[in-house]
């Protein structure tokens, strides 16, 4: 079976495993034989469950870096008031 994934090792864009993917099969790269990840890992990072968890995430971050901003602005202000 192939995959569309970057090896870390080469760059080739292109994996391979067995045809029957259980969950402990290996997930190789085509060009150079370097071990990427498991069929398993692989399924649960492509399915849209882990796509809304990581969704969540980044917004989080997004929330919590723009509110260090706004703390950091403001403190800024008074430095600048206080001198």
């Amino acid at each position: 079976m192939k995959h569309e994934m970057t090896c870390p090792r080469c760059g080739n864009l292109e994996a391979i495993s067995q045809d029957e993917c259980n969950d402990w099969d290996e997930i190789n790269c085509a060009e150079c034989g370097e071990f990427i990840t498991t069929c398993d890992l692989q399924l649960s990072l492509a399915s849209r469950h882990y796509q809304m968890h990581t969704l969540s995430r980044s917004l989080d971050l997004l929330i919590a870096m723009s509110n260090d901003e706004i703390v950091a602005g403001s403190n800024q202000q008074r430095f600048e008031v206080a001198a």
